[in-house]
């Protein structure tokens, strides 16, 4: 793939598309962030770009020296680039560059990106009210681009204490009920639960369950997951076991710091559904992770009840650039249109790239 390079002086920018060009970048970016975040990391962004997607990251360069990288996918459909571009800043891992420089480096960024052949709509989900944002409005007023703001899907943060107990009293007098009743339960039925699950053997508990969750995972959602798991330098993985050897369920993250990510979780719910597996995974995880001194678990897209309850919103807000061109306003309003009548089939991507020019649910003002 070739590499694409755009003067905006004093900025240069080269878009880097082929994933070994990409890895060649984990000194340069140790270099720049000494303080190391795994989600900032070349393999850890490759590893998240589903086979749907085509990485893109911008190297910007401001007189000769690398001022920052801005990292990016663009969406493709029946193997063909799309044009629609999407930037996930959620944590804070979008831009690997000094505070000081994050602004010029974005909105160089954005730039190129729709220098670029064929890009019509950038989508960035980042933290609202910061350096990013700024950013984004600085590029917006100069290009001339139509704007939308919606809401993505929240990451979410459960602070943890120092004893199990203590965060048993936390939670409402129902949900605590649950959490010791499925968990009793459980292992009066003999069955186990595992506290550190291998490599292999979690590869092996998602083949067994993929199939018997009620959510369904895509063959290619499954492999980006066991891809980003494998990209971290403190994987975790844990599990439950029937007392026939059968998996049950299986959850697997990492570590960074006093906290822990939960990525994902398959439970054999279709078969189990009067158990709660997922109830009496997290029950124990969350004793195991107190146990190891971590105070926060974050769950990657949120977690569902009863959880949800008492974790936090990371505050985030998807904002929208597109092009102004004629034909690429007629396709919006065409995508919105269907959208409207065929909302159970279309790609989600592709439903996201029809929102209004200006869509505010929050009130929000760029």
């Amino acid at each position: 793939m070739p590499t694409h390079v755009f003067d905006f002086h004093p900025h240069t920018a080269a878009i880097l598309s082929s994933p070994s060009k990409i890895r060649e970048m984990e000194p340069l970016v140790a270099q720049m962030m000494p303080e190391r975040d795994i989600t900032l990391e070349p393999r850890f962004f490759l590893a998240s770009v589903s086979s749907a997607w085509t990485p893109r990251a911008v190297v910007v360069r401001r007189d000769g020296h690398v001022a920052g990288i801005v990292y990016a996918k663009e969406r493709r459909w029946a193997g063909m680039p799309t044009g629609l571009v999407c930037l996930d800043g959620r944590l804070g891992n979008m831009v690997v560059a000094d505070p000081a420089d994050v602004e010029d480096v974005l909105r160089v960024a954005i730039q190129a990106l729709f220098a670029r052949r064929r890009v019509v709509e950038l989508r960035l989900l980042i933290p609202p009210s910061g350096l990013e944002e700024r950013a984004v409005e600085k590029t917006r007023a100069s290009m001339n681009l139509d704007f939308g703001c919606s809401v993505p899907d929240p990451h979410t943060r459960l602070s943890l204490p120092a004893d199990y107990e203590q965060f048993l009293e936390i939670l409402g007098y129902k949900t605590r009920r649950n959490f010791r009743y499925y968990r009793r339960k459980f292992e009066e039925g003999g069955h186990t639960y595992l506290a550190d699950v291998s490599a292999p053997d979690m590869q092996r508990a998602v083949a067994a369950l993929r199939s018997k969750c009620r959510i369904p995972s895509r063959r290619s959602e499954i492999r980006r997951a066991l891809n980003v798991v494998a990209a971290v330098d403190r994987p975790w993985a844990v599990g439950l076991k029937h007392g026939n050897g059968e998996w049950l369920s299986v959850a697997a993250g990492w570590y960074s710091g006093d906290r822990a990510t939960m990525f994902f979780q398959l439970n054999n719910d279709r078969e189990h559904a009067e158990a709660s597996l997922s109830v009496v995974l997290r029950a124990r995880l969350i004793e195991t992770l107190i146990g190891r001194g971590v105070r926060e678990l974050v769950f990657w897209s949120g977690s569902a009840p009863p959880l949800s309850r008492y974790a936090t919103e990371i505050p985030a807000v998807a904002l929208h650039l597109d092009s102004r061109t004629p034909a690429w306003r007629l396709a919006r309003f065409a995508i919105r249109i269907a959208g409207r009548h065929f909302s159970n089939w279309m790609d989600t991507d592709l439903r996201d790239a029809g929102s209004p020019a200006i869509a505010n649910p929050r009130g929000h003002a760029v």
